[in-house]
């Protein structure tokens, strides 16, 4: 989806919509999941790229946690993530691109780098309220970040996924749809299996600061393909010419402290966090 053009990709989630809403009418089903699959180490079995929607009678328990968590802030008649995605908006700090109605942000604790959320900065529970205009905005914003990611971190394996409410939360005012995008950078180990705390070597300040710092280049990726972001025909000429991704020597210390092996001036160890997972 890196390399699709802006309006192929509205294409394909003005689809999500379609199907979203048309599963949604079924009483049976209590929660939709949308999510695609991208390499071997995110599960995808299929060569053929392809998006997914499954339907399930249950809500999953992060769903429900964070559900009712939300529904804990609502005392206060505000949703949490209008109040947080509003501070991260004007402090900037984290903040990694933002359209006319999503923006993408670095996540303030996440389990494994570069775990990036884009949020609508309208109150939206539900994908299927999402509107024409809002697709073309986050289609841009969706492919904008997914081609930075293919350039910058040499097309690595990742996860996207639509997070939205369960089905009866249409217009729901405590939850807060979004898209999280995850590459898979490194591997979960006994420590994270045994203690369910993760190690994420990458300040997330230092993650949104990565497109504009450098650490493209050329050099083998986590699939062993050769990128360069300055001669690449198929980017998109917006990423091209953005100066995003410059190339550099940097890159490979960059690769090195991604993976979680070295610490660097430009990605110190992360100090500890309450980690929030995709």
């Amino acid at each position: 989806m890196a390399l699709l053009p802006d309006e192929h990709v509205a294409s394909l989630l003005r689809v999500c919509r379609e199907r979203y809403n048309t599963r949604s009418i079924d009483r049976r089903v209590n929660h939709i999941m949308i999510f695609k699959n991208h390499g071997a180490d995110a599960g995808a079995s299929l060569q053929h790229p392809h998006l997914q929607l499954i339907a399930t009678p249950v809500i999953p328990s992060q769903v429900r946690h964070r559900s009712h968590e939300a529904l804990q802030h609502d005392d206060a008649r505000e949703c949490m993530f209008c109040h947080m995605v509003e501070r991260e908006v004007e402090d900037q700090t984290r903040v990694v691109l933002q359209g006319e109605h999503f923006v993408a942000m670095e996540v303030f604790a996440s389990p494994t780098p570069f775990v990036t959320h884009i949020f609508p900065l309208r109150h939206m529970a539900s994908f299927g309220d999402i509107t024409d205009l809002e697709i073309a905005d986050l289609a841009r914003v969706l492919r904008t970040l997914l081609a930075k990611i293919y350039v910058g971190l040499e097309n690595p394996d990742l996860n996207y996924t639509v997070r939205s409410g369960p089905t009866e939360y249409n217009g729901a005012r405590h939850f807060h749809g979004y898209v999280s995008v995850i590459p898979r950078l490194r591997r979960v180990a006994g420590f994270e299996l045994g203690s369910v705390m993760f190690i994420n070597s990458v300040l997330p300040e230092a993650a949104a600061e990565f497109p504009a710092q450098g650490g493209g280049g050329q050099g083998v990726g986590s699939r062993g393909r050769k990128v360069r972001a300055e001669t690449n025909p198929q980017l998109s000429e917006d990423v091209e010419n953005s100066g995003a991704f410059r190339p550099g020597a940097e890159g490979v210390r960059t690769r090195a402290v991604t993976a979680g092996l070295v610490p660097s001036r430009s990605f110190p160890l992360r100090l500890p966090r309450t980690y929030v997972l995709g």
